[in-house]
């Protein structure tokens, strides 16, 4: 129990941390043109600093290295921060410059690469598809198409004003109560700092004196999520027995939920023969837009959705396998994205009659 209350104090520190450095980084980035600025697919009217990701990683890493955990964390966790950092420094460099899609991807690719070398890979399918252990040479595929796909997925998901933030507290506090009950106290830390450290951004960010995550916090935020997630399901080992954990549960509908909505943009891109990179307005957070609902609702309601799903699963884990499980979250995804197009076509017809009401 003091560990824990030891911990608490450093995601209080790196909260504080955040709400220091992110007005000086702010002046630097508007300095040196670090901004998003508006255009036809934006959905905000001015120019704003994209410091969210250098903030929260700053942060994040002073309370490390000043904390009395930093030596044993470290010795875990060393190839998953220095591989996130790289992908920090990768986005803060697209965040300014726009680097080809091609190029990230092959760089997340080269750094998931590392982290399966490191030791950290999905080595079970945990009774998906009725598939457990699986062989190494799988085990190194699978887990460089997981981090790949999770991190573009939750690149993608940062659209609106809080969403990536909201969406990363949720991930952040499922593992920090798995890791307290499991009493894996470095993942316990390291859950602590970036709670803190996100919840400094969120005052930013849905401030008046606004900020933006940028890519180098989507990616960033992302990768630690999934790498530390796959970390721990490898490390507790809960599947040995063939039953389907809630934990395992948990992650895996947590991760999936972004995935889906980011492999249903790319087949409508590659279906009216776009690029699957080549951006657009068809997200969920877009299609909560369409419907007249501004940003802060718009989070709450995907939010929503994430906790309704989660729910949805942990109920039924008594009852069925975590395949069909899977295959029920699929289909009330679908169902609440085709609800949502319904909606957007009946607002668009409305706008429409009313422009031919006032000719």
């Amino acid at each position: 129990m003091k560990a824990i209350f030891e911990i608490l104090s450093y995601g209080l520190l790196s909260l504080t941390l955040t709400l220091v450095f992110v007005p000086i980084i702010r002046k630097i980035a508007i300095k040196v043109n670090l901004v998003d600025k508006p255009n036809y697919r934006k959905v905000h009217l001015s120019a704003v600093p994209l410091v969210g990701g250098i903030s929260i990683g700053l942060a994040v890493l002073v309370t490390i290295f000043t904390s009395s955990f930093r030596v044993i964390f470290l010795k875990e966790y060393f190839p998953i921060f220095a591989a996130a950092m790289v992908l920090l420094i990768v986005g803060v460099i697209d965040d300014k410059k726009d680097i080809k899609a091609k190029y990230k991807l092959i760089i997340q690719v080269l750094l998931a690469l590392i982290i399966a070398f490191s030791g950290t890979r999905i080595t079970s399918l945990y009774g998906l598809f009725g598939v457990y252990e699986i062989v190494i040479w799988q085990q190194y595929i699978v887990t460089i198409l997981t981090i790949t796909g999770v991190v573009n997925a939750f690149n993608l998901m940062d659209g609106v004003d809080g969403l990536i933030g909201g969406l990363s507290l949720l991930g952040f506090s499922i593992l920090f109560f798995v890791a307290i009950y499991f009493k894996d106290y470095n993942l316990v830390f390291s859950s602590a700092l970036f709670i803190g450290a996100v919840l400094g951004f969120l005052k930013f960010n849905l401030g008046k004196k606004k900020i933006f995550m940028g890519d180098s916090g989507s990616l960033f935020i992302g990768f630690i999520l999934i790498t530390e997630a796959i970390k721990l399901l490898q490390k507790q080992q809960i599947y040995k027995d063939h039953n389907c954990s809630y934990t395992i549960i948990l992650l895996i509908l947590f991760f999936s939920i972004p995935v889906l909505d980011s492999l249903r943009v790319y087949m409508g891109r590659i279906k009216r023969g776009n690029s699957p990179f080549s951006a657009d307005k068809s997200h969920l957070h877009h299609l909560l837009l369409g419907t007249g609902l501004n940003h802060k609702k718009t989070t709450l309601v995907v939010s929503a959705i994430f906790v309704f799903l989660l729910f949805i699963a942990l109920m039924l884990r008594y009852f069925v396998s975590i395949t069909f499980i899977i295959a029920i979250s699929i289909i009330a995804f679908s169902t609440i994205i085709r609800v949502l197009l319904m909606i957007n076509k009946l607002h668009l017809w409305r706008l429409k009659l009313k422009k031919l009401e006032n000719r």
